[in-house]
């Protein structure tokens, strides 16, 4: 009998979690995941990094920090141009979030990064020598030849898991798709290099 009861006393809470669940999901007040970031111009990001470059994926590793409470991705760049900065032929680049073992760590907003993809990257100091994307996920392009005249073009996907907003708090008016621009120009546009 009191096995019974206990069954019972446990089921009733199973269903008010279920009731109180399937009640937030349905008036809409559950928080949706994204992260808020203030929206910056290309321009904006160009003045605010400390390198502006060009190249390729060579390598993503995720790994722990060093107390084994976050996971972080390095991403490494191989670098074909330097548009600003110090000229380097190889960059790492940090990101909060990954993949070790059987945990993921999943931050709303991240970039994901795919080996031998060509990007145009705006980057901001993190540490000791690595960088961060300027504006979260906002400060990477990616690249596009034409395959017939091999002339570069830039464009830049709706951002997922990022709500941008207007520096006054504001939502913003785009979801900070980019059309496809010849980098020549998108570059000679932003940051005045010839």
């Amino acid at each position: 009998m009191a096995l019974e009861l206990e069954r019972v006393a446990e089921m009733r809470t199973w269903i008010v979690i279920v009731a109180v669940m399937t009640a937030i999901l349905a008036s809409g007040s559950a928080d949706v995941s994204a992260s808020r970031v203030v929206h910056m111009s290309a321009r904006q990001m160009a003045d605010n990094s400390v390198l502006v470059v060009t190249g390729r994926v060579s390598g993503v590793e995720s790994y722990w920090n060093e107390k084994n409470t976050k996971i972080f991705t390095k991403t490494t760049i191989t670098v074909d141009e330097t548009f600003k900065g110090d000229r380097r032929a190889r960059i790492e680049l940090i990101q909060l979030g990954g993949i070790v073992g059987n945990i993921k760590v999943n931050v709303e907003g991240a970039l994901k990064w795919t080996e031998a993809e060509e990007v145009l990257l705006f980057l901001e100091p993190y540490d000791a020598g690595t960088y961060q994307v300027s504006g979260l996920s906002q400060g990477k392009f990616l690249v596009e030849r034409d395959p017939d005249t091999g002339e570069r073009y830039v464009s830049r996907a709706a951002m997922e898991g990022v709500e941008l907003l207007e520096a006054d708090g504001s939502q913003a008016s785009h979801d900070g798709q980019m059309e496809k621009v010849r980098l020549d120009l998108f570059i000679s546009e932003v940051i005045g290099n010839d």
